[in-house]
């Protein structure tokens, strides 16, 4: 059996693209007992996939224009299958029409040739440009199979593209392993901050790309000295969750909670992960966790950790919503002071969010497993 993938990436700065590489991967070797061929329909390296996962074949497809119509389709014509998952929230034009375009080119072209293509659980739009609406729906109109990992996503495909029959599902990074006894912890409780270098930078733009109404740079400051103050117990942990240590990186959670760090040298910075399954490692011996990341939102909240979520996209809510969990800080709502508030009380009350947070994980349990049943019925039909 030949499988591609496409929309994942194996080697990425950003540990939640990685996180769900790793997931379905993780699914696929529980699911399947065949001789299994990856095609890995990408421009990045391998990373640590070959060494994680030895009982697969892998074979990388360079993405270039140029190999459109040669490498790019003779390799997909091979595949049983394509699974598709566009990073998981970049089936979208929200941050680049270009890029978004370019996706959809070789979306066409797998949805056309192989024989048959997957769209797995992702967010699908918002699309602003028209363009850009009118080629997704000839994605749409090709796939044999679309996942849905929110509510919020099923009902625009189905406003906005007239699809009916999308499956709703879960976030696959919610399937993620991780060794909680991979690193060495005080026995101090501790509060996890995950810091946005995109956000703290205001986007690809530098210009509050994301038109978030709060000011991100001096909440997370703020956040920062309230939280010491007011939980003088807690250790204050800075944790990245992209990592990219190129000095000009628009992109980079590191260096951000470095130069945070020196300047409130009573946090302690995490390390450099490589793999997402050491950052959900690290994230999972915190007690509390306030992420701007999406991914590492998810890390936490499926490893127990008291999870507040601080969004500037709806995918958020997306996600979060479907789950029932709406303690979600909204940074195109809120202001410095609204937001810390928020976080302030659902510290205060956090019982009410564990429970609720039990109850959310039932549910996703319940969803990655019947996630799990449709690809093993997938799989059966080639």
């Amino acid at each position: 059996m030949i499988i591609g993938l496409m929309g994942m990436e194996f080697e990425s700065e950003n540990k939640g693209c990685e996180a769900l590489a790793f997931s379905f991967l993780n699914i696929l070797r529980e699911i399947s007992n065949k001789n299994i061929t990856i095609y890995y329909f990408s421009n990045l390296g391998f990373g640590k996939v070959v060494e994680s996962f030895p009982e697969f074949v892998f074979k990388k497809i360079n993405l270039k224009i140029r190999d459109l119509k040669l490498d790019f389709i003779r390799a997909v014509k091979k595949c049983d299958y394509i699974f598709d998952v566009t990073m998981g929230d970049s089936f979208s034009d929200i941050y680049s029409e270009e890029v978004c375009l370019s996706d959809i080119r070789f979306k066409r072209l797998a949805s056309f040739f192989t024989k048959k293509y997957i769209l797995l659980p992702q967010t699908y739009g918002p699309f602003f440009s028209d363009k850009v609406k009118t080629r997704a729906m000839k994605v749409f109109s090709k796939t044999d199979v679309i996942f849905c990992r929110d509510e919020l996503s099923r009902k625009y495909i189905y406003e906005e593209f007239g699809i009916k029959n999308s499956i709703l599902s879960t976030d696959m990074a919610f399937a993620l392993p991780y060794k909680k006894d991979m690193y060495n912890f005080t026995g101090q409780k501790k509060i996890g901050i995950n810091i946005s270098g995109l956000l703290f930078r205001g986007g690809f733009t530098q210009n509050n790309q994301f038109d978030l109404k709060i000011d991100y740079p001096h909440f997370v400051k703020k956040l920062i000295v309230i939280l010491n103050e007011t939980y003088p117990d807690y250790e204050i942990h800075l944790i990245p969750h992209v990592i990219n240590l190129e000095e000009n990186a628009h992109d980079d959670d590191y260096k951000v909670c470095k130069q945070l760090n020196k300047e409130y040298p009573d946090t302690i910075l995490a390390p450099i992960f490589t793999t997402p399954i050491e950052a959900k490692s690290y994230i999972s011996n915190m007690d509390i966790f306030i992420g701007s990341r999406m991914h590492s939102t998810v890390a936490a909240f499926s490893s127990g950790v008291l999870t507040i979520p601080v969004s500037y996209s709806r995918k958020f809510e997306g996600l979060f919503g479907s789950l029932n969990y709406p303690y979600v800080i909204n940074t195109k709502n809120e202001n410095i002071e609204s937001a810390i508030e928020l976080i302030l009380r659902y510290i205060e009350n956090k019982n009410q969010l564990v429970e609720s947070q039990e109850k959310s994980m039932s549910l996703i349990i319940k969803e990655i497993k019947l996630f799990k049943e449709s690809l093993i019925e997938i799989l059966g039909e080639v």
